[in-house]
């Protein structure tokens, strides 16, 4: 073995013995094993939301067509070792011996569906999962069986076929939650649909092929079938779906994405932090190996495999530390997601390795080309400056890395520019106003006793060194507050969206005959309802006389479209008219209407900015052979999270209110209400009811979820702040052994110095907490308005428990850091001093 690794091993040696490497050593481990938990966990519960929502489109991906699609793409699908099936979807006039009705035709293959349970009753017995009715045979919704008057077992005639109703479907997962949906659902086989003749030319069907397998072959799937879909088809996932379940995905793992960053930062200024003390504590070892002659080179390569070696034993454990933590995290919330655990996260392992080895090498690099670089001269000065100096070039690699480490994350570079930016702004600014602070403190501890006074002196006098632990203790406890801030308001804002009180049922198709008798029913029983909504559907066709394009969907984008024109919707559209401004709509242009005779149509923001409409413009209509232009009198904001029915297009009543209208409404049933609600409804076979039940306990299960995986992420973030705190308070023992040596020697009791030392790191703390606290705020509004869509609000609770815990947590950290010097004398703080 040569002279340098063995001298390299001895220091290894020599170092941990004295705990010199400690902090350095755990804060690599934390940063790999909260990288590897909280990536392992985010996955984890990501892959478990996805698992438990993809029931509400019976598969992992749907592929939607207007026409049939090519064999190559199931052929391809089934080579990658994917499951599919096959929906055909259209309306159909359905008839029984007496009665005839509008009905939805879902015409499924053996394999439906590929995610969640057809749960289908036969014969009064219990509800059980099937997957496709018998040739020859059907499964109904009952409402069908009380709007026909039939029963099980009853024929039904379908096109030019006849069908058995062999069961009643009690839930189907991929039911439409839509309040426009026409009429119940018939399910049948599709060896039956050529049988019924009802696709001819012009009709309007719907393709879906389904598809389900593993996580990677989908991707792959993905990849491969997108290039190849034109402006008719869409491929689509779970959170593609304009749904409340979506967006309560989304925001999920929007949240969790956030949480995974902001432990990468802590982990970052933690290792950061560490290995800046440890180059400096090293430097005396440095300049005794120079004074012996020994040549940089020889110092570079010993120090190399000296922080090789400690990096690699720390990431070792971090991994095995972070296994640990997300195994037990997996396990625990095992039951409450109904997803096994990966016994071997591959993704998340190599992520924190390739986290570890950055935190290792690029915020180590600095201040170890700074060590070896150290000038024997340090023996006989006692302190180099030159350590502290740092040119903007080495700022470049820590940055670097840390940027490469945002993206990773997250895979936005624009949402990891802002975070980079922003927190070098913050520093700035808390290091500027951090010494106004301070200053402050010390002619407010002036006036104090004498522990005060000395405690604010201190302050004062390490105000350089002060406001780089300020900006650390800062940084932690504001990203602490951000994780709680964020949680706490996400949960709530879906939990007040989904009170006890939600609407469950919606009822669509009500004549304008039969809406007097539905108040009624409403009235009596006390239910809570939106109000009936009139319904027409109609057509944009104008924009201040100019034609719009007729292809255009709101799901497509318009470059595609090749047909001449300005942007349009093109499609029919479910318009409304209004008396009142709808609750969930907040009116952001314009006003509403004053009086029933004014001639205005209110649009939502959304649209009006995707068609680049605005107040004053002229639209114009088309309602079957009926056309009429109406000026833009207001734009709206709604709230499609809300369960309630939701326009686009908002007429005043002078408009619409002569056309000819359906009518809808949300209203919410207790399950004590239920049977009488049913009772009501045989009375008006025509009218139909949207279940909503399911989604709602969908959403509920994705709130519960995510407010469990939260709390463990929660913890994974305070343990990597904690150590940040700690690795601060540690990097100024050194000068404290100086201060505490001279102040001894000079008479000052055990008494007056332990409080000093508790007084200026609760000050610390206090400042931090504050300045925390007010770049939590903005942080917090930042991210409500452009990430999480909330509405913003102040959180002045949080400022409290930010000062609060900054002052207790700093307080006694410092104190117990610093407690081993105050019990040592001062000949032997003297000696370990010089």
């Amino acid at each position: 073995m040569k002279i340098w690794q063995l001298q390299s091993l001895r220091l290894l040696k020599h170092e941990l013995r004295r705990g010199e490497l400690t902090i350095v050593f755990l804060a690599i481990v934390l940063a790999v094993a909260s990288i590897f938990s909280l990536s392992a966990i985010s996955n984890h519960i990501r892959d478990g939301l996805l698992s438990n929502s993809t029931s509400f489109i019976a598969s992992d991906r749907v592929l939607r067509s207007s026409r049939q699609i090519s064999d190559d793409i199931p052929t391809y699908a089934t080579e990658l070792g994917l499951a599919s099936a096959q929906l055909t979807e259209m309306s159909s006039m359905v008839f029984s011996t007496e009665q005839m009705l509008l009905a939805q035709l879902k015409v499924v293959t053996e394999g439906y569906p590929l995610r969640g349970e057809l749960l289908v009753s036969t014969q009064g017995q219990a509800s059980k999962a099937l997957n496709a009715p018998k040739a020859g045979e059907v499964w109904v919704e009952r409402k069908l069986l009380r709007s026909l008057q039939v029963d099980v077992g009853d024929k039904i005639e379908i096109g030019a076929a006849s069908f058995v109703i062999a069961g009643v479907a009690t839930q189907i997962p991929d039911a439409s939650f839509s309040v426009f949906t026409q009429g119940p659902t018939v399910i049948l086989n599709q060896q039956d649909l050529a049988a019924t003749k009802l696709i001819q030319p012009g009709s309007r069907v719907t393709y879906k092929y389904l598809f389900a397998g593993a996580n990677s072959d989908i991707e792959s799937f993905e990849e491969w079938v997108k290039p190849q879909l034109n402006d008719a088809q869409r491929f689509y996932d779970v959170k593609s779906r304009q749904s409340p379940l979506a967006n309560a995905l989304t925001r999920a793992e929007q949240y969790l994405s956030l949480s995974s960053m902001l432990g990468v930062m802590l982990a970052a200024v933690a290792v950061a932090v560490a290995s800046r003390r440890y180059g400096h504590r090293n430097q005396p070892i440095v300049a005794v190996y120079k004074a012996m002659g020994a040549p940089q080179s020889f110092l570079s390569k010993m120090y190399v495999l000296h922080w090789s070696l400690l990096s690699l034993c720390a990431l070792l454990v971090g991994l095995l530390i972070g296994y640990i933590l997300y195994y037990i995290g997996a396990s625990a919330m095992e039951e409450q997601l109904g997803h096994s655990v990966n016994p071997l996260p591959l993704k998340a392992i190599s992520m924190s390795v390739f986290t570890g080895i950055v935190c290792a090498v690029a915020f180590a690099w600095t201040p170890l080309k700074t060590l070896v670089s150290t000038s024997p001269l340090f023996v006989i000065r006692g302190k180099d400056d030159s350590f502290w100096a740092v040119t903007k070039w080495q700022r470049v690699l820590p940055l670097g890395a840390l940027f490469a480490l945002l993206v990773l994350f997250s895979n936005s570079v624009a949402l990891s520019v802002a975070l980079l930016l922003g927190g070098l702004l913050v520093s700035a600014l808390l290091i500027f106003v951090g010494r106004i602070f301070m200053g402050a403190g010390r002619k407010a501890g002036s006036q104090a006793g004498k522990a005060w006074r000395l405690a604010m002196a201190n302050l004062q006098r390490r105000a350089g060194e002060n406001s780089v632990q300020l900006v650390s203790f800062t940084i932690a406890i504001k990203l602490l507050l951000l994780i709680l801030v964020v949680k706490n308001a996400l949960i709530q804002e879906w939990q007040e969206q989904l009170p006890e009180d939600a609407p469950n049922r919606f009822l669509i198709n009500i004549a304008q005959e039969q809406t007097d008798a539905v108040n009624q029913f409403v009235e009596q029983n006390k239910l809570d309802t939106s109000g009936v909504y009139p319904v027409v559907r109609g057509r944009l066709t104008a924009i201040n006389e100019e034609q719009v394009r007729r292809r255009v969907t709101k799901e497509e984008d318009a470059e595609t479209d090749t047909d001449q024109g300005r942007q349009g919707i093109g499609r029919e559209l479910n318009l409304t008219w209004r008396e009142a401004l709808p609750n969930e709509n907040t009116i952001v242009e314009g006003q509403w209407w004053e009086s029933d005779a004014v001639e205005g149509v209110s649009i939502e923001q959304s649209l009006a900015m995707r068609l680049n409409i605005g107040l004053g413009d002229t639209l114009s209509f088309q309602l079957g052979s009926e056309q009429f232009s109406v000026p833009v009198t207001s734009v709206r904001e709604v709230n499609w999270q809300s369960m309630q029915p939701n326009f686009y297009m908002i007429f005043s009543p002078s408009v619409l209110s002569d056309f000819p209208a359906t009518y809808i409404m949300s209203l919410h049933v207790e399950e004590n209400q239920k049977l009488a609600f049913d009772d009501f409804l045989g009375q008006y076979p025509t009218i139909s009811m949207i279940d909503v039940d399911a989604m709602i306990a969908q959403l509920r299960d994705v709130i519960d979820q995510v407010s469990v995986a939260v709390e463990f992420v929660l913890i994974l973030v305070v343990l990597a702040g904690s150590l940040v705190l700690i690795a601060q308070v540690q990097a100024s023992m050194e000068e404290r052994e100086r201060e505490l040596a001279i102040l001894k020697t000079l008479g000052a009791n055990g008494h007056l110095l332990r409080n000093s030392v508790l007084y200026e790191f609760v000050a610390l703390g206090a400042i931090a907490g504050l300045m925390a606290s007010m770049a939590m705020e903005l942080a917090v509004y930042i991210l409500q308005q452009r990430v999480f869509d909330m509405e913003p609000g102040w959180h002045l609770t949080y400022w409290v428990i930010g000062i609060v815990c900054g002052a207790v947590f700093v307080g006694a950290m410092g104190l117990l850091s610093c407690w081993r010097l105050l019990k040592l004398p001062s000949m032997t703080l003297i000696r370990r001093t010089m």
